[in-house]
């Protein structure tokens, strides 16, 4: 897609003219500019442009409200960029993920920095992703979120292996996903959950806290050598890859990304194939690329139970698609229809 328009929502004067000019040097066309959540609703409901950066504390209107309104009546692809080192931006920008935005990347720190280029890229490459994302009106919960659990079977075939842990890749909108999944938790769960969740790094503890305040198990960010405990999450570090060894100790390490990600889903899923032997529950979640298809499907062709998130309650059905597109997914189901499988098979 070329010439991408942009609206670029910031009460910063500097800041936006600092993502004026990366964004133009890359190529997009920045149709408006505004300073507060009220400016930016007013503009699409004017013009609307293909997709917005949209910072969160802003005067008259913050970013929360804004992004509420805007997928309520002119739904348009949001893209949350803020700062990641002030807790108070990064735990609003969760809720903003939540009110419809597609992701959250850190706030280009200027050319001085010696992130600036790596993040401008990262911006880049995401705007023109959400670009590309066909949304809904968010006047309510969709039905395919919101349906019974219907109790589909699960074949004998797919669950030769007892799990022993419940593993979950996810990307871009992942968070509102896992939030789903784990409020239909219950605490007596008889295994450990252990997450992956791409998001830039600075913003993983703000997730950590956004999922516990709905979580129904306690969510945490995994320590090297701590044992998991049944009925506990645990989400992989910023910058670290991620796995269990057969007596339940996580294992982090700095090693070379895979698939240019760490942690990475495939990190986490081929640790289950070499200490756990296949005895899990592989979920992935929403998310672009493919990061951790081919080792769920190894997980599957060695007898554990392997799920993808509905087609209709993604954000990007990148990861989930392609896992069902490689017959890596045994079920295709919501967040909160896999909670439910979940809890059932751990009654049994």
């Amino acid at each position: 897609m070329n010439n991408l328009r942009v609206l670029i929502v910031e009460d910063s004067l500097v800041i936006r003219q600092l993502l004026r000019h990366v964004l133009e040097e890359a190529g997009f066309e920045v149709i408006g500019e505004a300073g507060n959540g009220l400016e930016a609703v007013e503009f699409v409901s004017r013009i609307q442009p293909d997709v917005i950066t949209m910072d969160v504390h802003m005067p008259v209107m913050d970013g929360y409200s804004a992004a509420r309104r805007i997928m309520e009546s002119h739904p348009i692809p949001i893209v949350v960029v803020t700062a990641s080192s002030n807790i108070g931006d990064s735990v609003t920008a969760m809720q903003v993920l939540e009110a419809g935005a597609i992701t959250v990347l850190q706030k280009p720190q200027g050319p001085d920095h010696p992130h600036f280029q790596q993040d401008v890229a990262e911006l880049v490459r995401t705007l023109k992703i959400a670009a590309e994302v066909k949304l809904v009106r968010r006047r309510g919960p969709r039905l395919a979120d919101t349906q019974a659990f219907a109790g589909l079977p699960v074949q004998a075939a797919d669950t030769t292996q007892h799990p022993r842990m419940v593993l979950i890749g996810a990307s871009t909108g992942g968070p509102a996903a896992l939030k789903a999944f784990l409020s239909h938790l219950q605490p007596q769960l008889p295994w450990p959950v252990l997450i992956v969740q791409h998001i830039s790094p600075g913003f993983l503890p703000s997730l950590c806290e956004w999922l516990n305040l709905s979580s129904a198990i306690p969510v945490r960010v995994a320590e090297f050598g701590e044992t998991v405990q049944p009925g506990h999450a645990y989400l992989a570090p910023d910058l670290c890859h991620m796995q269990v060894d057969d007596q339940g100790r996580v294992l982090l390490s700095d090693g070379e990304p895979r698939t240019l990600l760490r942690p990475s889903v495939a990190h986490l899923f081929s640790g289950a194939l070499r200490y756990l032997h296949g005895q899990c529950i592989a979920i992935l979640f929403s998310g672009m690329g493919q990061d951790g298809v081919e080792e769920m499907l190894q997980l599957r062709q060695h007898g554990a139970l392997t799920l993808a998130q509905h087609p209709d309650t993604v954000v990007v059905n990148g990861m989930p698609g392609e896992a069902v597109k490689r017959g890596a997914a045994s079920q295709v189901l919501t967040p909160e229809q896999m909670a439910e499988l979940v809890l059932k098979l751990g009654r049994q």
